[in-house]
């Protein structure tokens, strides 16, 4: 996969978060549990804010979609910390997660 598609992908999903996190921000907090998941993970803001649109986001997209942003997001973050790029840290955790799924890799970044 090219540099552009992951960036895209990383753009629509930067997008969708910061306008979650101006909800949350803006006081509309929902009853918050406490995710220790790599989507709040990846958050950059304050663990109410980030438990918010991790709130947010899975009643968005359901247990299914959110499991599935979750695993490749654990991954991808144990990638980059081990040194990879951000391009391939995240094709990475992609293809695992899609080889454990039995679906293909666009068809599974596509879920992304």
């Amino acid at each position: 996969m090219k540099q552009g598609s992951v960036m895209k992908i990383k753009s629509e999903m930067r997008h969708f978060m910061r306008r979650t996190l101006s909800i949350c921000s803006a006081g509309m907090l929902f009853a918050a549990s406490a995710y220790a998941d790599s989507v709040n993970d990846m958050c950059k803001k304050t663990d109410e804010v980030c438990s918010c649109a991790a709130n947010q986001l899975k009643s968005e997209v359901g247990d299914e979609k959110y499991g599935l942003y979750e695993a490749i997001g654990a991954v991808y973050i144990a990638n980059k910390s081990s040194g990879m790029n951000m391009g391939d840290a995240w094709d990475a955790a992609v293809k695992g997660e899609a080889g454990k799924r039995g679906k293909g890799f666009t068809e599974t970044l596509n879920l992304t």
